[in-house]
């Protein structure tokens, strides 16, 4: 067990770390680089990490998993409206607006070895929480009566999804938010298509697409 001001040391070693991931990836971060940035010698490194840069590569990547779910809320626990969906397109724009090349969702799943198996399970148990809250917002429209029960809750769920994620990563490429906006709004088009009658989808607002 850390006491309090361990605990503190560890947080900001991997805050740093996480920063220089986010800007050099992990392949050209070194534990040299992090010792720098932190102020810390490398007995003490070694101490919180003692199985070096793999350890330390996996809190980084916990980080960056929680801080992409984290960023989003309470708005992704509460998608019970069309006023809520968009709201929470608007919001992922948004996050993703001023930084979208180095972003928590970007550094993650293209900073890091996709060989380890420990950060593969990582990503993989993220985007199936992500895929849950979508998934449960659904079914909340569906027990409201504002989508018809055709609607599949983890179907659409992973379809906005992929759109996310596909949207993150050809912005990460060109540096632009046009392909998440679309991406997006194709997306959320498609949910629209099980409204029920009577049920009436909000009207999104596009975003800047620059």
């Amino acid at each position: 067990m850390l006491t309090r001001k361990g605990a503190a040391t560890r947080a900001r070693i991997v805050d740093a770390a996480a920063e220089l991931i986010s800007v050099k990836g992990a392949a050209q971060t070194c534990l040299d680089d992090i010792r720098a940035a932190t102020g810390t010698s490398k007995s003490q490194l070694f101490h919180y990490f003692p199985e070096g840069k793999a350890q330390l590569l996996l809190a980084v990547a916990r980080l960056q998993a929680e801080q992409v779910l984290q960023d989003q809320r309470p708005l992704l626990e509460k998608l019970d409206s069309w006023e809520a969906w968009e709201e929470w397109r608007q919001l992922v724009l948004d996050l993703y607006a001023a930084k979208i090349e180095y972003c928590p969702l970007t550094a993650l799943t293209g900073s890091f070895p996709k060989n380890d198996p420990a950060i593969r399970a990582l990503i993989s148990d993220l985007f199936e929480r992500w895929q849950a809250y979508l998934a449960h917002g659904i079914e909340l429209m569906r027990a409201h009566g504002a989508l018809d029960a055709a609607a599949d809750p983890r179907r659409l769920a992973m379809a906005i999804l992929a759109a996310v994620q596909g949207g993150v990563a050809m912005g990460r490429a060109t540096g632009s938010l046009q392909a998440l906006d679309v991406a997006l709004e194709v997306a959320l088009d498609h949910l629209r298509t099980f409204a029920t009658t009577g049920s009436q989808p909000v009207a999104h607002s596009r975003a800047s697409s620059s």
